[in-house]
């Protein structure tokens, strides 16, 4: 599960904090629209193998492609 913040849209990124289980330390992932694609700026401490932060960048991918950018949302799969 990861809990996921807007903290910046504009015309260049946007910029999500990922945040693993709820747990404490939160990482971040931005969408560049120069590349079209997202990737993990900064690693939480909780995701040492980048698991979380894979899924915070997939779910950013389709949360442009559906221009759908909630402010915040949990994250969940099983």
């Amino acid at each position: 599960m990861n809990e996921l913040k807007l903290l910046l849209a504009d015309k260049e990124r946007i910029i999500y904090s990922y945040q693993p289980n709820g747990n404490s330390g939160a990482g971040e992932v931005m969408y560049d629209f120069r590349t079209g694609e997202a990737v993990t700026t900064k690693v939480a401490p909780d995701d040492e193998d980048g698991y979380y932060s894979h899924k915070a960048c997939k779910k950013l991918d389709e949360c442009v492609k559906k221009n759908n950018l909630p402010i915040k949302f949990v994250q969940a799969w099983y």
